[in-house]
């Protein structure tokens, strides 16, 4: 499952190559990128004229500046599909299934009271706990093998539903940015071969991406 990340890194770069060609001058960009390399030899061939080195910094600056003014409408798409994409490839690669044995909380975002329904092969271990100020109730549980199935908050004005997994197996569950789920379940953080997934997603994307450019 981990090694679903590297087509989706791949379509990230393919998208972010084809958004910067589409939205962005490149002839500017690559006459900028020359006239920074130009103003960065200027600092070893005028190292004896302080006032010659100031000035290439201060056009450096300036270019940096203009390069930035190039790049910045390609940037704000890609970050604004980046954000959209995050909290799902968060769960799926950032996040492993609840450990067999290993106890967990959920969560969930009501005033009144409530009970959690597990399913089968999920023990909840204790009773709702209010936290009244976060409008918030909690419960622990505890897996008892893998399985997967549908938790189950009933509360005075219906049913609260998530699915959830544990052993192996997709985390499931889609969420907007910035916004909390109405069940919340603490699942335990994991890496991609030692590492964070996002710096293999940006890796593999830029890879991609500058490698679709050339």
């Amino acid at each position: 499952m981990i090694w679903t990340l590297i087509p989706v890194g791949v379509i990230y770069g393919l998208a972010a190559a084809l958004v910067f060609r589409r939205c962005s001058d490149e002839v500017s960009v690559r006459r900028t990128v020359n006239r920074m390399m130009a103003h960065v030899m200027e600092f070893r061939l005028f190292l004896d004229s302080p006032a010659l080195v100031i000035r290439a910094q201060r056009d450096l600056f300036r270019e940096n500046l203009h390069l930035l003014r190039l790049i910045l409408l390609p940037c704000v798409i890609l970050a604004v599909v980046f954000i959209v994409l995050f909290p799902q490839l968060d769960a799926t690669y950032g996040h492993a299934p609840l450990k067999v044995g290993e106890r967990s909380v959920v969560t969930a975002q009501l005033t009144g009271d409530a009970v959690l329904e597990a399913p089968a092969g999920i023990v909840v271990e204790s009773s709702g706990v209010r936290v009244v100020h976060a409008r918030q109730i909690s419960w622990r549980v505890r897996p008892l093998g893998r399985t997967s199935g549908e938790l189950r908050v009933r509360y005075s004005g219906g049913v609260l539903t998530r699915q959830t997994v544990a052993g192996n197996g997709l985390i499931y569950g889609w969420k907007l940015p910035f916004t909390s789920p109405e069940i919340e379940i603490r699942y335990p953080r994991r890496t991609v071969l030692g590492v964070n997934w996002m710096v293999w997603f940006f890796l593999i994307s830029s890879v991609v991406a500058i490698g679709y450019k050339r």
